[in-house]
């Protein structure tokens, strides 16, 4: 079959990079697939290489429509026109949309009779606010859905209107064979060898919890004034706290190769407010790094007791986590290998791909059509 991909940015976030597997996967079953992005990013080269792959038509024409008061009818019509244009150009048979942020393709797939898959890697909140502007949501159960996680699979299916049995659920997973490879070369930053390094990878904008990871960090280091503790973000500055910006030694900002950084933690930590099924944490785990992490999303799942999970938003506790596992080397190493041992059983790219091709097969170039893949989950299911 014919394939477009729709990937609403090709930076180095986790619904991307699961835009780049699903692409892999596709491709290595057979299917012709393009690739089509919203925005430009770092991860540019690595679709351009898995499939060919282009952006989407009139990108600054866009931005300053949604950036102009008053111009937000016409920025969605030209983003519903461009999306079309598009489809056109590429004639799929089936048009795969991985994220609910580049919703613009729903409603032109379904004017132009194409099979149409609607991944949804976002919270609801987050889901709703995406939805919402193209008027998607009433359009939702006409795609083939899929959710990245449990907690992603009950949201979609109270927006969508649409029984849980008729949602894929596809674990999000990491690209274990690129993790291990570049958590193997040298981090683009220097650390002392007696550092005990407490890392987090990741945007630092308020919903990623920037503001809940100093307030940690200031516990810990008081806590252990004569230990050599650095705490580091590796991560754009997107929406910084205050100081932030200042603190070269603390926010390192963004790297080519997070994964090296990663295995040079000491402890990863994960103080995100809301984060569904959030790729850092099995990639954190890959590198044998064990996770500290609040208690949202799936993220006990994804640890299943090779970490620490607390409440959300607990700072106290968080530090408490932090500073015992720095205190407890034997501790720490014993949970990085289990780390490891459960994300490359529990979360392979394999399984994954096979999920995702079981799902375009389950669609037709005639109209969207529904399969549901993956565990049943039980009424009322958490991600834990």
């Amino acid at each position: 079959m014919r394939i477009l991909v729709v990937t609403h940015e090709v930076s180095r976030t986790g619904a991307p990079r699961i835009a780049l597997l699903v692409t892999h996967a596709l491709v290595e079953a057979g299917h012709q697939v393009h690739v089509v992005s919203r925005r430009t990013g770092p991860l540019l080269e690595e679709f351009e290489a898995a499939a060919p792959t282009t952006l989407e038509p009139l990108l600054r024409v866009r931005r300053r429509l949604w950036l102009t008061r008053g111009l937000r009818w016409l920025a969605l019509l030209v983003d519903e026109l461009a999306a079309a244009a598009t489809i056109l150009r590429r004639r799929p048979d089936v048009v795969y949309i991985n994220s609910t942020s580049a919703a613009a393709y729903l409603r032109p797939s379904l004017w132009l009779r194409r099979a149409v898959i609607l991944h949804a890697h976002e919270s609801e909140e987050l889901m709703r606010a995406f939805l919402a502007p193209q008027a998607a949501v009433a359009l939702a159960h006409r795609a083939s859905l899929i959710a990245c996680s449990p907690s992603v699979h009950t949201a979609l299916s109270a927006i969508a209107g649409v029984s849980a049995a008729d949602i894929a659920l596809v674990l999000s997973v990491p690209d274990a064979d690129a993790v291990e490879r570049l958590a193997g070369l040298d981090p683009d930053h220097d650390y002392a060898a007696a550092d005990l390094v407490v890392g987090c990878c990741g945007s630092v904008e308020p919903r990623k919890g920037a503001d809940l990871w100093l307030a940690v960090a200031d516990r810990v280091l008081n806590a252990n004034p004569e230990a050599s503790v650095r705490f580091v973000w590796v991560g754009e500055l997107v929406d910084p706290p205050p100081g932030a910006a200042a603190a070269h030694d603390v926010f390192l900002g963004p790297s080519a190769n997070p994964y090296a950084h990663m295995r040079r933690f000491d402890v990863a930590t994960l103080p995100s407010r809301d984060d569904p099924f959030p790729l850092v944490v099995l990639e954190a785990m890959l590198a044998g790094t064990p996770v500290v992490a609040f208690d949202i999303g799936g993220v006990a799942h994804q640890i299943g007791g090779t970490g620490v999970v607390v409440p959300a938003g607990d700072v106290e506790a968080f530090a408490e986590a932090v500073c015992a596992l720095l205190a407890d080397p034997d501790r720490r190493r014993m949970l990085g290998v289990r780390a490891r041992e459960r994300a490359l059983t529990e979360f392979s790219a394999k399984g994954f791909a096979e999920q995702v091709r079981s799902v375009v097969a389950g669609s037709s170039g005639r109209g969207p059509q529904r399969q549901r893949v993956g565990p049943r989950l039980t009424p009322g299911a958490r991600d834990h």
